[in-house]
């Protein structure tokens, strides 16, 4: 069994991580021994993977155990969603053509399958997720990759009411979401508990793309947060989420693109991380000397990330982090950048 040594103190923590990011083997039980916890990973990670791991948490050691761990028991095991895929399409799993891995948004489950499987056999699978996932009353397979400004993807309705518009959960606060008409992804709720952690009340957040403001009302502990987004969609759930949560005094709508609007703060959130590259120049003129960026961006390492900044300003790297895979080899990382003076 692949597994990650880490002192007891450290294994909630660390649980929790690995729950997150979708590592976390939760067939088989935590093994205890003496001050140390051994948790079951699905498999073996990537190097950059553990480094990050290491960098987060202390003396946290990646190693394969021969002894066996224990099954996880409850009376008669129920089937989860995940059992029943790998017993009925290992093959098409080990193909590429159905992810183990899928987003639950509120009451709305969005899965990846490829075209390629036919449309019944799809439906069929969308009607297992329905009865197999917990509090789901609609499954969604996503049709292709996030397009056009607003960032928004197709989605084909594989069982259940067609309702798009559900009410999601994280860290404390709520969002309504509409997943056909914003960008959202519940993958990146650790990483907006770690920028919340960070944010003072003496800080001026600037979120260049708020979507419907999961960062936002993260940061609602800041001074001020200007939210900015160019969808229309967005921004109206925004506000929507901004009466929820009763941060009405905290957080600023903007609806605009970005590169139009005169702001300024000393921490600034580039959560695009397919084109933040080209809006690196706009953030300089938003942030304060001494302020931080929080980068996020795609990449293999963070090598190429950090050269953007380069010939721009005089600049520290505060962190580095590994926010989720994106594609073989592909990482959407971040970097905290501390700006301390502009060139």
């Amino acid at each position: 069994m692949y597994c990650c040594k880490v002192y007891r103190k450290e294994g909630e923590r660390v649980r929790k991580y690995l729950l997150d990011r979708g590592l976390l083997n939760r067939e088989y039980k935590i093994k205890k021994k003496g001050d140390f916890l051994y948790i079951p990973l699905i498999r073996r990670l990537e190097p950059i993977l553990e480094g990050e791991l290491r960098s987060l948490f202390s003396n946290i050691e990646f190693l394969e155990l021969e002894e066996e761990f224990q099954r996880r028991r409850c009376g008669k095991k129920k089937m989860s969603f995940r059992d029943y895929l790998l017993k009925n399409f290992k093959e098409e799993i080990e193909e590429g053509l159905v992810s183990l891995s899928y987003d639950v948004i509120g009451s709305i489950v969005i899965l990846q399958i490829s075209e390629k499987i036919d449309i019944e056999t799809r439906k069929e699978i969308g009607k297992n997720a329905l009865k197999l996932i917990p509090s789901v009353k609609t499954v969604f397979r996503k049709k292709g990759g996030i397009e056009g400004d607003y960032r928004i993807r197709k989605l084909e309705l594989l069982a259940g009411v067609y309702n798009t518009l559900t009410l999601y959960k994280e860290n404390g606060y709520r969002l309504w979401v509409d997943v056909e008409k914003v960008y959202f992804s519940p993958r990146l709720s650790w990483e907006r508990k770690r920028i919340r952690e960070m944010v003072s009340s003496k800080d001026i957040v600037v979120d260049m793309f708020c979507g419907v403001g999961p960062f936002s009302i993260a940061c609602r502990k800041a001074k001020k947060v200007y939210a900015i987004d160019i969808n229309p969609y967005a921004i109206e759930l925004l506000k929507r989420n901004i009466e929820l949560n009763k941060v009405k005094d905290k957080i600023v709508p903007i609806l605009d693109d970005v590169r139009n609007v005169e702001v300024s703060g000393n921490r600034v959130i580039m959560n695009l991380p397919k084109y933040s590259y080209k809006f690196v120049d706009k953030a300089l003129d938003i942030v304060e000397d001494g302020g931080v960026i929080h980068y996020y961006t795609i990449g293999k390492d963070f090598k190429d990330a950090e050269k953007v900044f380069e010939s721009k300003c005089d600049y520290e790297i505060l962190g580095r982090r590994v926010v989720k895979s994106y594609a073989p080899r592909e990482y959407v990382i971040v970097l905290d950048v501390k700006v301390n003076k502009q060139i």
